[in-house]
C-alpha cells in the first residue's frame, strides 16, 4: 500500500513538472555557423533531460564493459565453489556413513575442483584413513603443513602415523612442532611429555609439564604426581652418576610432593643414613610405610642399625608395621619377626587370614616354617613348601598398561615406554588390606598385646636439637 502511494505521488509530480514546462513562454535561439536555430523553452528543457539520460546510460554501458571480465570471473568462481562445496559435503557424508569408495571419489572430485584448498586436503586425508591408504594419508597430512589453517592438523596426522608405525624419533619432531605452534592444546603437550620421558629427558619433560600447569591442561593431583615421579627419576640417575648430594636433593623434592613414592623414599633414607642422619632416614621410611608398605622399606629400615640386638630390631620393625597394621605387608613383616623369635602362636595368628587356597608363595613358605617349628610336622611343612612352589606369584613391579613385570622401579615401563605405569602388585592379588574386624562383645573382651612406640632419641638432632 505504501509503495503504491509512493508511485502515485511520483507520477503526480512528473505530470506537474511537464505541465509547468509546457506553460513556460519564451524562445531559445542560437546560431551555428550559417544556421540559426529557434525552439521553444519547453522543447529545450526536454532535449536537455534526454541528453542527460543518454549520458548516464552511456556511462553505465562503458562501466559494464570495463568490469565485465571480473564479474564473469567472479560468477565462474562462485559456481566453482558451489560445486566444490557440494563435493565436500557429499564426501563428508560418505565418510560418516563408512562408504570408502564414495568418499574417495568425492575427495578426488573436490581436489580437482578446489585444488589445494584446506578442506579438500582434509577430505582427502579422511578418505585415505577410511580406505586404509597410508601413502595417501601421509601425502595429505604433509600437504596441510603448507597452510597456516591446517598446519596443526597435519602435524597431528603425521604424529599419529609415526606413533602407530613405532617411529618415536619422527613422532618427537612432530610433537615438538605441534606444541610450539599451539602450547594450549592438550594432546600436543601430553604427547611431547611422554616422548621426552620415554627418552629419559627429565628436565625437558618438566618444562613441558610446567607449560601444562600454566595453561591448566592437567589437574593439580596429576601435576604433583608427575613432578614427583620425574624428580625421583632424576634422583636415581644422579645416584648412578655418583652425585650423592644432587640425588638426595631430588629425592627430598619428590617426597615433598608425594611422601609415598617408594624409590624416592628408599634412596633418601639410604643417603641420610649414610651421612649419619638416622632419625631423619627412619622418618622418611615411616612416612612412606604409612601410605604404601613395601618389603624394600622394611629391609632398609632394618639395615639402619646393624649393631642392635634381635629383640631391639624386632621391636623396631613391629613399630613400623603398626603404622599400617592391617596391610598385607605389615602382617607379613610381623609374622616374619615372630618366626625368627620362635613365637609360633603369634606368627600363626598373623598369617591365618592369608593362609587360604589363594595363599601366595611367601605365605606358604612361612606356614611351612611354622608347622615344622611349632609342631615338628615335617609332612605338613613339606606340603606347605610344595604349595609355595606352585602358589601365585607375590607382588612385583607390574605395568598397568601392558602387564609386563620388571625387577625394579623405573619412571617409564621398559616394555611399552609408558610413563608412571608401574605399580607394586600381584597378577592375582590377594586382599592387600584386611577387612575391618567385627565388633567385639562387651561381655567377653579379648585383650591383645599392643605396641606403643615411645618417642625415640634423635640420631641427628641438628643445631640445638631443633629438628627433634
Amino acid at each position: 500500500m505504501i509503495r503504491l502511494i509512493g508511485i502515485l505521488i511520483a507520477a503526480g509530480l512528473l505530470a506537474a513538472g511537464i505541465v509547468w514546462i509546457a506553460d513556460r513562454q519564451g524562445e531559445l535561439v542560437f546560431t551555428l555557423d550559417a544556421y540559426e536555430i529557434h525552439m521553444s523553452a519547453a522543447v529545450a528543457i526536454a532535449l536537455a533531460v534526454l541528453f542527460t539520460i543518454a549520458v548516464v546510460v552511456l556511462a553505465r554501458l562503458i562501466s559494464t564493459l570495463i568490469t565485465s571480465p571480473g564479474a564473469i570471473g567472479a560468477w565462474f568462481n562462485a559456481r566453482r565453489m558451489r560445486r566444490g562445496n557440494d563435493a565436500l559435503s557429499e564426501g563428508l557424508i560418505a565418510i560418516a556413513s563408512g562408504d570408502a569408495a564414495e568418499a574417495r571419489r568425492q575427495a578426488e572430485r573436490a581436489r580437482g575442483i578446489l585444488g589445494s584448498h584446506p578442506l579438500a586436503l582434509l577430505l582427502h586425508a579422511q578418505s585415505a584413513v577410511l580406505d586404509g591408504d597410508e601413502a595417501g594419508q601421509r601425502h595429505a597430512w604433509r600437504a596441510m603443513l603448507h597452510h597456516d589453517r591446517t598446519e596443526f592438523l597435519g602435524l597431528r596426522g603425521l604424529f599419529l602415523l609415526a606413533a602407530r608405525d613405532n617411529q618415536p624419533d619422527q613422532a618427537l619432531v612432530f610433537a615438538e612442532r605441534a606444541h610450539a605452534l599451539r602450547p594450549r592444546v592438550g594432546w600436543a603437550a601430553t604427547a611431547l611429555f611422554e616422548l621426552k620421558a620415554a627418552h629419559g629427558d627429565w628436565a625437558d619433560a618438566r618444562k613441558v609439564l610446567d607449560d601444562s600447569a600454566r595453561f591448566k591442561l592437567l589437574d593439580a593431583p596429576v601435576l604433583r604426581r608427575r613432578r614427583a615421579v620425574l624428580l625421583a627419576a632424576e634422583a636415581l640417575d644422579a645416584d648412578r652418576r655418583g652425585e650423592s648430594e644432587a640425588a638426595l636433593e631430588r629425592a627430598n623434592d619428590a617426597l615433598s610432593l608425594d611422601p609415598g613414592l617408594l624409590p624416592a623414599a628408599i634412596l633418601a633414607a639410604k643417603k641420610l643414613a649414610g651421612t649419619g642422619k638416622l632419625w631423619r632416614a627412619q622418618n622418611v621410611i615411616e612416612a612412606c610405610w604409612a601410605i604404601a608398605p613395601h618389603p624394600d622399606l622394611a629391609e632398609a629400615y632394618a639395615a639402619m642399625k646393624p649393631d642392635e640386638s634381635h629383640e631391639q630390631r624386632a621391636a623396631r620393625l613391629a613399630g613400623l608395621a603398626h603404622l599400617n597394621r592391617d596391610h598385607f605387608e605389615s602382617r607379613l613383616l610381623e609374622s616374619e619377626e615372630a618366626v625368627l623369635a620362635g613365637n609360633w602362636t603369634e606368627a600363626r595368628r598373623l598369617l591365618a587370614p592369608f593362609a587360604t587356597d589363594s595363599a601366595s608363595a611367601r605365605v606358604c613358605a612361612l606356614m611351612g616354617e611354622i608347622e615344622e617349628g611349632e609342631r615338628g610336622d615335617a609332612t605338613l611343612a613339606h606340603a606347605w613348601l610344595a604349595r609355595a612352589a606352585r602358589a601365585p606369584r607375590d607382588a612385583e613391579w607390574r605395568c598397568r598398561h601392558c602387564g609386563a613385570t620388571q625387577g625394579e622401579w623405573s619412571a617409564v615401563c621398559r616394555n611399552c615406554s609408558n610413563f608412571d605405569t608401574l605399580a607394586w602388585g600381584a597378577e592375582t592379588p590377594h586382599a592387600e588390606i584386611l577387612p575391618a574386624p567385627p565388633p567385639r562383645r562387651l561381655a567377653t573382651p579379648r585383650a591383645e598385646p599392643a605396641i606403643v612406640s615411645l618417642p625415640r632419641p634423635p640420631d641427628d638432632p641438628g643445631p640445638g636439637g631443633l629438628e627433634y
